[in-house]
């Protein structure tokens, strides 16, 4: 089939094409007004944790046990942030330096970690962007004041120099990622609307073109009467 001829259906069957990105399109309008961008702040620290000290006639392995403890100990703060007992500390900061009344259940939820070697990604979330930043500067002060006390370390070389990196200045918007979802949502349907046209033009019962009745009918088309508009009379 010729590149006409499909343009031909899609101009066709243009109002069942179009009904899909239509609907699409109201339903993001709607989401576009309702919703609230969210803003992330984020904070970075590194963890280290302090050698053992041994007798200097004792063969160690300092490096090596030490990068084994450090990756440990990562994945460890990794559950301590996750946690509500952290998320309360943070809130306690919050209060002590801010001034801000913030539930620990909120400072927990806002709240997300990852790792990498021996460093540590934390990200708040808020519909604030000056809240999520102040959370994620609490958390990073928390884990740096309390660091191994979560692990019930009282013993001073069992544990774990924490530092910040990286302070959370800012807060980034969500809002980008929102409207390249939306694009997408409309992408989607329209090449939705454009598979549903040709759909019912395949399962249409009628000829529409001289070409579709004589493969039909295996007759030649001897002529072709034009479709006339009706002429407006003058007053």
């Amino acid at each position: 089939m010729e590149l006409r001829a499909y343009l031909t259906i899609l101009w066709r069957r243009r109002w069942v094409a179009l009904t899909l990105p239509a609907l699409v399109l109201i339903g993001v309008v709607i989401q576009a007004l309702q919703s609230r961008p969210n803003y992330t702040a984020t904070a970075r620290v590194i963890v280290t944790r302090i050698p053992q000290q041994a007798p200097p006639d004792v063969f160690r392995y300092d490096e090596y046990y030490l990068y084994l403890t450090n990756e440990y100990t990562v994945d460890d703060f990794t559950e301590v942030v996750r946690g509500n007992v952290f998320a309360a500390d943070v809130a306690q900061t919050l209060v002590q330096t801010t001034g801000l009344q913030i539930s620990p259940e909120e400072v927990q939820g806002s709240l997300s970690v990852e790792r990498r070697n021996r460093a540590l990604t934390i990200r708040a979330t808020s519909s604030d962007p000056q809240r999520a930043v102040a959370i994620a500067q609490a958390a990073a002060q928390t884990l740096e004041e309390r660091g191994t006390q979560y692990f019930g370390f009282d013993n001073p070389s069992r544990q774990a120099i924490i530092s910040v990196i990286d302070q959370p200045l800012g807060a980034a918007s969500d809002r980008g990622r929102q409207q390249l979802l939306w694009l997408l949502q409309l992408a989607v349907a329209f090449v939705g609307g454009v598979l549903i046209a040709f759909l019912v033009d395949y399962l249409a019962d009628t000829f529409d073109t001289a070409e579709a009745v004589q493969d039909a009918l295996g007759l030649p088309v001897i002529g072709v009467i034009p479709l006339r508009r009706k002429e407006r009379r003058a007053p």
